[in-house]
């Protein structure tokens, strides 16, 4: 299309004629040049009027024009052309003379008849844009010459120090319309370009939110906003006025594009990481541009210097970046390739134009338009570039993300080895507590004692609920939260709620109610601890809440099918009630009525939130009603199975002969624990027991003398109770050990230490404080166990 475009522009001239020593031309095909009859003079930066110059001519020394699109560089000069049209047809001629830059600010044209009669057209930016004589974004002149007549032309131009280029170019309608065609074809192709990239990018932006990505956009919309100017759409879209803004935005746009430019170069090149003079360089640059914008806003005289100004920072712009591709390949850091190709690109197209602008290469269409064809090639490459980085992005965040997930898991060990440690060092002394209360309990019969001894073995309970909550969020949190299926005595475990919650409400001076409204079963399968945990915190959030009067428990449904039982549990008080908007975010960790309830009540605002777990896991619900001031009521829903037929209560019936003549070992490092396990042990008919204070020990020991079952710590100097665990089952206790029953005693909760038990080969777990009762469960149906065992082999 575009050699086409030179080829009309060759074929339409035509033949040449002399008269009066000026060139006179006569023409049958368009568009073309009248410049080699034309001649130009320079007036400087006073204007002079048109009878000045012709009163005087010899005065003024017009040379001729040298080539088609002469350029007169960067000048606020005063410029007159002057050329002679004659129509030699019998017709009448309308043409269209086209010259000038859109951006020109004064292009006025001046017609003489051959009765000297004056006439004058104005044009340029500085009339709006409704007032030009054609509307159209190029500098065009109408001019109709008679038949057989012939006129001389007047051309006056000047501008505030841009480019003034020079093209004399006669036009019919015909070639007028083609020639727009043409522009729309290359500038539809151009800013269709633009707008894509910017809208692309844009969107890339808000979905990843890496900088370079919106200041990529800044850059095209400013490189668009730029040659609008320049062609002159700008101005026949947007302010087709003169003003203020019109006279200095093709500058303040120059300037701009050449700050986003720097700026983005900067961060897509990351020039900091690798040579911080350079990335001083860019700063001096982009900080050199933006004073340049503010004398653009504020001082007008200095307009003249401010077009070369601001093309030649662009230009060091673009040495800095090439230097800056240069430095990446020598130090070996990673350079795009297709932002290698868009800077150089653009570097090209920009070096001719700068060379264009100052007049030291001829204009033509291609070095008028390099500009537009560099930064087309660099939008299409630095886009490809942009979709490279994309991929690096993703690529760094997927690495990101897996050292994360690394540090993360690392985080959850430590995390894990640290609840671990922390659940074993505050149970061992609540162990002794607890255990030794206990003890002394049963053994004295002084009842002030008793009550003091219950003050304490119910604070301990409340100090093990708050650690118990601790460890079970953590749980929650890495979705380890898991429910045992075991049978457990139901009345046993209600008796345990309801003695602790009679001591804090008595405590605090509430009456607490406990009602039964359903005849329970005896036995159900679930997790008795987590059981006694979900009442436990509802009622004590409860009583926690309630300054004066009661607080109720009662067990108000019991529903069953083939294999399940569900029962339904209300617990309500007459406390200071739960705001409506409190309601919805109840159950989330750390929430409770209003802040300073922390404060006022204490307590670590998990309560509920495991509540709700727990709940979830027992395949129930649990829902709150609630009135300020009056108070709250809990309903929670539990789904069990149902117990079969155990032979628990016969094994118990027949304890003394399953105890008879065992022997325990037990493996236990505190002192104080080995104390609270013989207080247990020594109330039990029939068994001898021994202690180890590591595992080495109990090798030794077990090397030394027959046992019957090993009740084994976890967490142990020398060799702890998994390690001693492995070397028993692998006979280094004795071959007659190998299948000894081992039961966990330990003070770690965590379900990463039942699973690891459970691997090296215990055969029970159960966790400190120790449960006098559910350890001679435990003991008993070991024994049973094997007891069963031993009658199959030998039947």
């Amino acid at each position: 299309m575009l050699k086409l475009y030179f080829t009309l522009t060759i074929a339409c001239l035509s033949i040449v004629v002399f008269a009066d020593g000026k060139h006179v031309i006569s023409v049958e095909k368009y568009p073309f040049s009248i410049h080699n009859q034309s001649e130009i003079v320079d007036l400087g930066e006073d204007f002079v009027s048109l009878d000045e110059v012709i009163a005087d001519k010899s005065k003024f020394a017009f040379t001729s024009l040298a080539n088609p699109t002469t350029n007169l560089g960067f000048t606020n000069h005063h410029y007159w052309v002057r050329f002679k049209l004659t129509n030699s047809s019998s017709e009448v001629k309308k043409w269209f003379l086209e010259t000038a830059r859109p951006i020109t600010d004064v292009a006025d044209l001046y017609r003489i008849d051959a009765d000297e009669k004056i006439s004058l057209v104005k044009n340029g930016d500085m009339i709006p844009f409704a007032n030009r004589p054609v509307e159209h974004r190029k500098l065009l002149f109408p001019i109709h010459l008679e038949a057989n007549s012939s006129a001389e032309f007047y051309l006056h131009l000047h501008s505030d120090g841009e480019v003034i280029s020079l093209p004399l170019t006669i036009h019919d309608d015909f070639s007028l319309i083609k020639a727009t065609y043409f522009d729309q074809l290359i500038f539809g192709i151009f800013y269709g370009l633009l707008a894509l990239a910017a809208t692309t990018y844009l969107f890339f932006y808000f979905g990843i939110k890496e900088k370079s990505f919106m200041l990529y956009v800044f850059y095209v919309v400013s490189v668009a906003l730029l040659h609008s100017s320049l062609d002159g759409y700008f101005f026949q879209y947007f302010l087709k006025d003169s003003g203020w803004f019109a006279d200095r935005s093709l500058l303040l746009f120059a300037a701009i594009s050449g700050v986003l430019f720097g700026r983005y170069t900067q961060v897509y090149s990351r020039v900091k990481n690798f040579s911080k003079p350079l990335n001083t360089a860019f700063n001096c640059v982009n900080i050199s541009i933006l004073i340049l914008i503010l004398g653009i806003l504020i001082y007008d005289p200095g307009r003249p210097l401010y077009y070369p100004l601001v093309n030649g920072l662009g230009f060091t712009l673009i040495i800095l970046c090439t230097i800056g591709v240069t430095l990446s390949i020598i130090r070996k850091q990673p350079v795009d390739i297709f932002f290698a190709l868009g800077i150089a690109s653009f570097t090209l197209g920009f070096i001719v134009f700068i060379l264009n602008n100052f007049n030291l290469i001829p204009n033509s269409f291609i070095t008028e338009n390099s500009a537009k064809l560099g930064t087309g090639l660099e939008i299409l490459f630095l886009s490809l570039s942009m979709a490279n980085r994309i991929r690096l992005l993703r690529n760094e965040k997927e690495k990101a993300q897996t050292l994360a997930l690394q540090r993360s898991e690392e985080s959850n060990e430590i995390k894990s080895y640290f609840l671990s440690n922390m659940s074993h060092e505050l149970r061992t002394p609540l162990n002794a507590i607890l255990g030794l209360s206990q003890s002394i309990m049963s053994e004295i019969s002084d009842e002030k004692i008793k009550e003091n001894l219950e003050v304490i073995k119910y604070s301990s309970v409340s100090l093990l609920t708050s650690i118990d909550d601790i460890l079970d969020y953590s749980k929650i949190e890495k979705g380890e939260l898991n429910l045992e299926r075991k049978p457990f005595d139901l009345q046993k475990s209600l008796t345990e709620i309801k003695s602790l919650s009679y001591q804090q409400a008595r405590d605090k001076g509430l009456t607490f109610i406990y009602e039964e409204n359903v005849e329970l079963p005896k036995r159900i399968v679930g997790d008795a601890v987590r059981f006694r945990q979900i009442l436990n915190n509802v009622l004590h959030n409860a009583i926690k809440f309630t300054p004066s009067g009661k607080v109720k428990l009662q067990i108000t449904q019991l529903e069953e099918n083939e294999e399940n039982q569900i029962l339904t549990f209300n617990v309500s008080d007459t406390g200071i009630g739960i705001r409506p908007e409190k309601l919805d975010r109840i159950f989330e960790s750390f929430i409770q009525e209003q802040i300073d309830d922390k404060r006022k009540f204490g307590g670590f605002g998990l309560g509920l939130c495991i509540v709700k777990a727990l709940v979830n896991l027992y395949q129930g619900s649990v829902s709150i009603e609630s009135n300020v001031g009056l108070g709250t009521t809990v309903e929670v829903k539990l789904t069990f199975q149902k117990a079969q037929q155990e032979p628990l209560e016969l094994i118990k019936k027949d304890s003394k002969a399953l105890l008879k003549g065992k022997s325990i070992l037990v493996v236990e490092d505190n002192p104080v624990n080995q104390l609270v396990i013989k207080s247990i042990l020594r109330k039990w008919e029939g068994i001898t027991f021994d202690f180890a204070g590591h595992g080495l020990e109990a090798l030794e020991k077990l090397n030394s003398k027959s046992f019957d079952l090993i009740l084994m710590d976890l967490q142990m100097p020398e060799m702890d109770g998994y390690e001693a665990t492995v070397a028993i089952r692998g006979g280094k206790g004795g071959l007659r050990h190998t299948n000894i029953p081992i039961i966990a005693v330990t003070a770690d909760t965590t379900e990463k230490s039942k699973i690891h038990a459970n691997s090296v080969g215990m055969d029970d777990y159960m966790t400190k404080p120790v449960d006098s009762e559910l350890l001679f469960e435990k003991v008993l149906k070991a024994f049973y166990l094997e007891k069963i065992e031993i009658d199959t082999i030998q039947s």
